[in-house]
This record gives C-alpha cells, sequence and structure tokens, in this order.
C-alpha cells in the first residue's frame, strides 16, 4: 500500500483559498442584491424622412460591495401596446461597487409603423411607451437575468419639432 502526501506547499494553498473565500463570504453579509435598473431617459438623437433613432439611456446601481460583470442585455420596445424595435447586445461591462454604469441603447423606429402604433394616441400628443429587457449578470454559475422595466411618454409635437427644423437646417 502507498501512501501519497501532500506537499506542506499544497496545503498552504487549498488552505488560503478556504480562508479567502470564509472571508469574502463574512464580508458580503446576507446575499448580493440585484443591481436597480432605472430608464433614466429616451431621446430622439435623429429625425429622417421615413424614420427616427432614439436612444435610451438605462442607469444602473450596483448595490453590492463586489463589483458586477454583465455579460449584455436583452430589450424591446412597445408603443401603445405594440411591439416596435427590439434587440440584444452580447457586450460585457462591469459596474463598480456601489457604483452607477450609465448604458445607452440606440434603436431607430419607421414612422410608419409609430404612427400606426400611436394612432389613438395622436389626439393627446402623448405616445405611451414601454422600455423592458434583461440585463444578463456573469456570474461563477452561469448568466444571471435581471428584468428591468419601465412606462413612459413621448411627446409627438417634440418629434414633429425636430424633424421641421432638421428640415429646415437641410436646405
Amino acid at each position: 500500500m502507498r501512501f501519497h502526501f501532500i506537499r506542506l506547499k499544497d496545503w498552504m494553498v487549498v488552505l488560503g483559498l478556504a480562508l479567502s473565500l470564509t472571508l469574502l463570504a463574512c464580508t458580503t453579509g446576507n446575499s448580493l442584491q440585484d443591481p436597480r435598473i432605472d430608464v433614466e431617459n429616451i431621446r430622439i438623437t435623429s429625425v429622417y424622412q421615413d424614420s427616427l433613432d432614439l436612444e435610451g439611456t438605462l442607469r444602473i446601481y450596483n448595490p453590492n460591495e463586489l463589483a458586477a460583470k454583465a455579460a449584455g442585455y436583452r430589450y424591446r420596445l412597445d408603443v401603445e401596446g405594440r411591439r416596435l424595435m427590439g434587440g440584444e447586445s452580447t457586450q460585457p461591462f462591469a459596474i463598480a461597487p456601489r457604483g452607477t454604469f450609465r448604458l445607452t441603447i440606440p434603436g431607430t423606429i419607421a414612422f410608419a409603423d409609430l404612427l400606426a402604433a400611436a394612432n389613438t394616441a395622436l389626439a393627446q400628443d402623448k405616445i405611451k411607451y414601454i422600455l423592458s429587457g434583461t440585463l444578463l449578470l456573469d456570474t461563477l454559475i452561469g448568466k444571471y437575468p435581471v428584468p428591468f422595466s419601465q412606462e413612459g411618454q413621448l411627446n409627438l409635437s417634440e418629434i414633429l419639432r425636430e424633424k421641421t427644423r432638421q428640415f429646415l437646417k437641410g436646405l
């Protein structure tokens, strides 16, 4: 019968790793909290003859004492109950401990789709939207989804004013 002895150096590595994990568990307190995601702004960036470009800015706050790594996100924009655009990104980014990260989501909407979706809201000059999606956190056990959703309103007069301003600027 042969005995395999573990070297002292190997024991120290194992002991150091176990101690590090124990200390990490103690310093994080209870459990990790999901980041808080708010839609900070949706604005029109460009107006074309048949479409407009939007940018949505998400404010993502990490309430934890550890940095959070995001593997990407998925999103969709519904206007007056109708899906107008959506997409996803696999571009990773990090959120500092107890820090805030601003994520800009670009998109394009055709005027025909916007007017069809907002046909009932035209008389009110306000178009209701819902920007929703999922932030995908990169964890040791895989991607962890953190959903977000926020309602708001687009001002139709503002869209038409911007289109007119850009048209006159081009003359």
